[in-house]
């Protein structure tokens, strides 16, 4: 009897050892059709721990290798939920395999939270862009006194900034009408906030009405920086099509504007699309260089950073592996696409 119960726990600690095998295998490829497949073998590798967990077998190796496992999972949960989706996404997934409690199950809620703090990130890089020139600002015009509407306006949009992060749209909304009763004059960048903050609260009428009032007082020759603070703001509340719509405004306005490219690299981060965001900030760096050092530092040092998350280091290692990858979750595009629009053939799905 005592042989038969070690045989059994060796069968099952070798049972575990090959599902580890097979699912660090399936994760690498992962498809549509064999996803669901994947996530249930995590399930039993789940249970076969379960199993063993007072066999007094020696399963630090194996231990090892599950946590490696889930944590690659984490790293790449925005690979694979595009891929769920389009496998018929999570929560049909989770009905269909109740009771669904493990970590891959919720893949969907890891992608959000990374994407909340992806804006914080975003946010924080855009109030830099705005303090920065803020300063140069206040270098070459100290000696003279500052412009009231202004300095209204600017602490209005950095109280915006922390509201729209915690999507507390109606005291966005009275922030702004406080600031604007104050101007003496009405200021572009604020009535670009109305326009996005009454879009989210379904006044879309009156958000159509600030949006064109802030588009009439920018100069005719400076439109491509109206659609850029109309974007970076979009972004900022998560408002990703439209971002990306402000995006090919500027492009199709000046191919040669290093901005509207930026603005689509940071919309093609948000969305997961690795490849197209690095092609799409080299691109901002090369145009920006000699007219707006600023702007290139900052693209090359978001480059630098995405290629630097080792979930993205195996993600650019190979155009092949990209090109699979496009087409398991949809996103996929082709070349002719992206010479339409004028972006790098890696942005053919954006």
């Amino acid at each position: 009897m005592a042989y038969s119960v070690r045989e059994e726990r060796q069968s099952l600690a070798t049972s575990l050892r090959e599902d580890l095998g097979e699912a660090e295998r399936m994760i690498v490829q992962l498809r549509r059709d064999t996803v669901e497949q994947f996530l249930q073998l995590l399930d039993r590798i789940e249970d076969r721990f379960a199993q063993l967990e007072s066999s007094g077998l020696d399963l630090r190796p194996e231990f090892t290798r599950w946590g490696s496992l889930q944590s690659k999972l984490r790293r790449e949960a925005g690979r694979v939920v595009r891929i769920i989706d389009v496998a018929g996404g999570l929560d049909q997934l989770r009905q269909a395999n109740p009771p669904a409690e493990g970590l891959w199950w919720h893949l969907d809620a890891v992608v959000a939270e990374a994407r909340r703090r992806l804006v914080r990130r975003l946010s924080i890089t855009l109030g830099t862009i705005v303090v920065v020139v803020a300063v140069v600002w206040a270098l070459l015009t100290f000696v003279f006194p500052p412009d009231p509407n202004t300095v209204v306006a600017s602490e209005a949009i950095s109280t915006l900034q922390q509201l729209a992060f915690e999507g507390r749209w109606e005291e966005a909304l009275a922030v702004i009408e406080d600031a604007k009763s104050q101007l003496t004059q009405p200021d572009a960048e604020l009535l670009i906030w109305e326009g996005v903050i009454r879009g989210k609260l379904g006044q879309h009428e009156r958000a159509g009405e600030a949006l064109a009032e802030a588009k009439s007082l920018v100069p005719a020759g400076k439109l491509v920086a109206y659609w850029w603070s109309l974007g970076s703001v979009q972004l900022s509340v998560g408002n990703l099509e439209e971002a990306r719509a402000s995006g090919f405004e500027a492009i199709d306005l000046d191919d040669s504007d290093p901005q509207g490219y930026f603005l689509l690299a940071s919309v093609a981060e948000m969305k997961g699309d690795t490849v197209c965001a690095v092609d799409l900030f080299e691109e901002t760096f090369q145009l920006a260089a000699d007219n707006n050092p600023q702007l290139a530092v900052i693209a090359r040092v978001r480059m630098g950073n995405l290629l630097q998350r080792p979930a993205n280091l195996a993600l650019l290692g190979g155009d092949e592996e990209e090109s699979d990858g496009n087409s398991e979750s949809g996103e996929g595009g082709s070349p002719a696409d992206s010479a339409v629009t004028g972006l790098p053939e890696t942005c053919g799905g954006l």
